[in-house]
């Protein structure tokens, strides 16, 4: 019998696929490049045999989590701002490499370098490099480099307060007509990562506080940046050590506990953290961690679909998903999760993509496009936007177990298709790509893409920056896209054409330099109310600015007030400004969003304003307040104004709320809670929430009374309110804030009591009373120790015992507990929230490993975690006679006959 040796090589061919499907790279990594002194600048580095000659080379062919390898020898760093690249953690770079060497650091030789400052001796010879002090090779321009940039590094590496750009400078950040309203450097966080990734915020609707939560090497921090001069680390939830974090958030009304709650979701990649659930809704005083048994062990990134990207609110009545991107099942290709217990996300049958995922957006569409292009479609078309490396595509995700394609759109010049966002009238696509710049020695590249038919996007502008910094992600908030530019900081452009994108902004967080590296700012949000925006820095930290490019001869278009209110039969009239400038005939869109009230509790969902040429005169938006004849309490929706034409800007004030009450209602005031237990280090803020019910027709007010054992001053700072007012309209809550103060003295329990007196057209109700306790606070608030215990193996059916009992506190504090499972075979944990944890082993069929996490906690809102593994090894069943085997071979055989088409000839297997 003979075997056709083209079918046969085919046959190989879709053996070694199916051998690799699962060991693909998402691109930013890819495998270890390798510099040797024998070595030629030429290609990519990652031929062992074939090495490049110098680390500076390798670097700028490097991505974000690359491993670089160094052969032992002697190497020059040529470019100062090199050393910086070396020990910034984003590249892992290792020396005192042999060829075909395999072991650890200290088995190694070693890599001897010059031109770095001494500064970084210890930290470089832990990656097994010598650094040679003697610098007479190095040029004087050269040595003054160095310390220019070591001197900027260095205070970065700390925080900065406030400073206005002028003259094209802020703190010695380069700017234009962008201010830095404050720096978070990597020392002022509790925890001291040394390298950040994604950012991301929300406002929580309890308070009307904004949140950033920012995304580092070692976990993910919530700062409240309510005062954006001012950020407060409220908590920070540790992870394993990875380069990449990415972050959204979804909120959603209890109508049970008659509250918000809100959820962060976070994804990392190069660990096996899986879908990681941050508990937002016990702010404003502390986060805590989900117990969630991902089904992952990693993913690139994640995204909520049908969610508002201020609050996380679902922008219609169906409930959000979650896409997670590039995970670690399959070749990471999408996956779609319901999110009907926010708690426990459920995969959804057939909610996947065809091939890898790198990022997503989404769009939902209410345009006769619903109808037309899409393919289920209904009231509305759900869009899913899939950037997967060497294309995007478009899928109606409308009916997320059943996505369909409606697009594939490749481009020339693609190198790697990383991201992209959409413009707000919803015709135009921008795309980000990744690595152009540095393969095709291009300027910064923004595409634009018209989607008008979603069958067929055509691209229809670019955008060329003045440098060759990398564009990693950008946001659209009305006419103006906020870019995170890498090593160029923040970039911000005009897109009131969107074909023909101009700069007018820009905050660089990394003064350095502008090369075309994977340095600096990683992400940038620009959608708080306030309209702040937050940046990411992978070098420096966590920023806060504001966008003065906004202020244009157009005008800026904003409310005149954060709340407006009616009756139930009454109708809402929500004035609209043109602020600073008048010239040309504008126009801004507006649109609703439904917060506690229904769709049926106003006649209206959406429209336009228009101004001509010269016209200043404020604008009405009315809405009829339907009147149900149901006793609902006082109801609530946000109303934001979106797609500004004509050049005219979005103010701050973009959106606003308004609340809807029964007829006859009267106001009501509370405090949210009876008091808070907050410790005098670590966040240290005592946040006391007023709430206004009933009705918000007509102002009120309420006096503060307040009584403690902490002294003012020496304790405490703020609570000097005597009274707290509501204008007529504002349904808006209202906080006390206090600031304690570690005095350094070990001393008990103290309390401040405020109590709610002499009420002004409104009554106070039975929450008339809030304490706040002070919890005591001997010096700096240390992070506590989180220790998981020994690696175990055992046999299936056996009681396993998970010990975090070791686990310790410097400050003596009580501690939390929390214990998941991130990889293996799903178990049920019994006590996950005690320091000892115990499930049953499962029967399986092969030996498996199970990680599990432990999370320490302590008042203060620091937090540890530790890992651990559990190795149960496989159930032996006797061999039953008669059967046959199945399993891989069977896969192979199966492929084999697909591939060759088998039909029998004569004894000859043809094709």
């Amino acid at each position: 019998m003979e075997i056709s040796q083209r079918p046969l090589r085919i046959c190989l061919l879709l053996t070694a696929c199916i051998l690799s499907v699962s060991a693909f790279s998402h691109g930013d990594t890819d495998k270890p490049l390798y510099v040797s002194e024998s070595g030629t600048d030429n290609g990519d580095c990652i031929i062992e045999r074939a090495p490049c000659a110098t680390i500076g080379y390798a670097l700028s062919r490097a991505g974000k989590g690359s491993q670089l390898r160094v052969m032992e020898g002697y190497f020059e760093i040529e470019d100062a701002e090199d050393v910086f690249h070396l020990v910034s953690g984003v590249v892992d770079v290792s020396g005192g490499f042999r060829a075909g060497n395999k072991s650890q650091i200290a088995a190694r030789g070693v890599s001897q370098l010059s031109g770095v400052p001494y500064q970084y001796r210890e930290a470089l010879k832990a990656r097994g490099f010598s650094v040679l002090s003697d610098s007479k090779g190095s040029g004087n321009a050269k040595a003054s480099r160095t310390d220019e940039l070591l001197g900027i590094h260095q205070k970065l590496k700390s925080s900065i307060a406030a400073t206005p750009c002028v003259g094209g400078n802020a703190a010695g950040l380069p700017c234009t007509d962008v201010d830095l309203l404050s720096h978070v450097g990597f020392v002022d966080i509790s925890v001291t990562p040394n390298s950040g990734n994604d950012v991301w915020g929300f406002v929580d609707l309890n308070t009307r506080r904004e949140y950033a939560i920012a995304g580092f090497n070692l976990g993910t921090g919530i700062f409240d940046v309510t005062d954006a001069e001012n950020p407060l680390e409220v908590g920070f939830i540790d992870g394993q050590n990875a380069v990449w974090r990415d972050i959204k958030v979804y909120q959603f009304f209890d109508a049970v506990e008659e509250r918000w709650k809100a959820y962060a979701y976070i994804t990392t990649d190069g660990s096996t953290d899986g879908i990681f659930i941050i508990d937002l809704t016990d702010l404003p005083h502390s986060i805590s961690r989900v117990n969630y048994p991902s089904d992952i062990t990693r993913a690139h990134n994640i995204y909520a679909t049908n969610t508002d990207f201020s609050t996380g609110l679902s922008l219609t009545s169906d409930l959000p998903s979650l896409v997670i991107a590039g995970s670690s099942f399959g070749i990471g290709n999408y996956r779609t999760y319901g999110l009907t217990n926010p708690e426990s996300p459920s995969l959804i049958n057939g909610g996947a993509g065809i091939g890898y995922m790198h990022d997503a957006a989404s769009m939902l569409i209410t345009d006769s496009r619903k109808d037309t292009q899409c393919v289920n479609g209904g009231a509305n078309c759900q869009l899913l936007l899939d950037f997967n490396e060497n294309s995007f595509e478009i899928w109606d995700a409308t009916n997320a177990a059943s996505p369909v394609r409606l697009s594939n759109t490749p481009y020339p010049n693609a190198s790697y298709v990383h991201s992209g966002w959409w413009s707000e009238d919803k015709q135009f696509v921008f795309v980000h790509d990744e690595t152009d710049e540095r393969d095709f020695q291009l300027p910064t590249t923004l595409r634009t893409f018209s989607v008008a038919d979603l069958t067929s996007p055509v691209l229809a502008g670019t955008w060329s920056g003045s440098t060759n910094a990398i564009d990693h992600n950008g946001f659209v908030r009305g006419n103006r896209y906020y870019m995170s530019n890498y090593s160029r900081g923040l970039t911000v452009l005009d897109i009131t054409d969107p074909t023909n994108a101009v700069e007018v902004g820009r905050l660089d967080t990394y003064p350095a330099s502008d090369g075309t590296l994977f340095v600096g700012a990683w992400g940038a949000y620009p959608f708080f109310h306030s309209g702040n925006i937050a940046i990411s820095d992978i070098d420096s930290g966590f920023y806060m600015a504001a966008d003065r490019t906004r202020d244009v001869v157009e005008g800026k278009l904003e409310f005149t007030s954060r709340s407006f209110t009616a009756d139930e039969g009454q109708q809402l009239s929500l004035s609209v400004q043109r602020g600073v400038g008048s010239t040309g005939a504008v126009s801004v869109d507006y649109e609703i969003l439904n917060a506690t009230t229904a769709d049926d509790d106003h006649t209206i969902s959406s429209g336009a304003l228009t101004w001509a040429n010269g016209d200043s005169a404020s604008k009405f938006i009315t809405i009829d307040a339907t009147n149900d004849g149901i006793s609902e309490g006082l109801e609530h929706m946000l109303v934001r104004l979106t797609n500004p034409t004509g050049g005219a800007t979005l103010g701050n004030l973009n959106t606003t709320s308004a609340y809807i009450s029964d007829p006859g209602a009267t106001s009501e005031i509370n405090f949210t809670s009876s008091g808070a237990a907050v410790a005098e280090r670590g966040f240290a803020t005592v946040v006391a929430v007023l709430k206004r019910s009933g009705s918000a027709v007509g102002a009120a007010s309420v006096d503060i009374g307040m009584v403690s054992n902490a002294t003012s001053g020496a304790d405490f700072l703020g609570g000097n309110a005597t009274t707290i007012n509501w204008a007529d309209g504002d349904g808006d809550p209202k906080t006390i804030v206090l600031s304690l103060i570690d005095d350094g003295i070990v001393e008990g329990e103290e309390t401040i009591g405020m109590s709610l007196d002499n009420p002004v057209n409104t009554t106070i109700g039975p929450l008339r009373n809030f304490t706040a306790t002070i919890l005591d606070g001997s010096g700096a608030n240390s992070i506590p120790v989180a220790i998981a215990g020994a690696s175990q193996s055992v046999s299936a059916g056996a009681n396993v015992t998970l010990d975090g009992n070791q686990s310790n506190d410097p400050n003596n504090d009580t501690l939390t507990f929390a214990w998941s499972q991130t990889s293996g075979p799903n178990v049920s944990l019994n006590n996950a929230n005690s320091a000892i944890a115990t499930f049953l082993a499962p029967s399986l069929t092969s030996d498996s490993m199970l990680q599990f996490q432990l999370t320490v906690a302590d008042p203060g809102g620091l937090s540890a975690s530790a890992s651990t593994t559990v190795t149960v090894a496989r159930t032996v069943v006797p061999p039953v006679s008669g059967g046959g085997g199945g399993g891989t071979l069977s896969l192979y055989w199966l492929v084999a006959m697909a591939a060759i088409g088998i039909r029998r000839s004569n004894g000859r297997i043809m094709t």
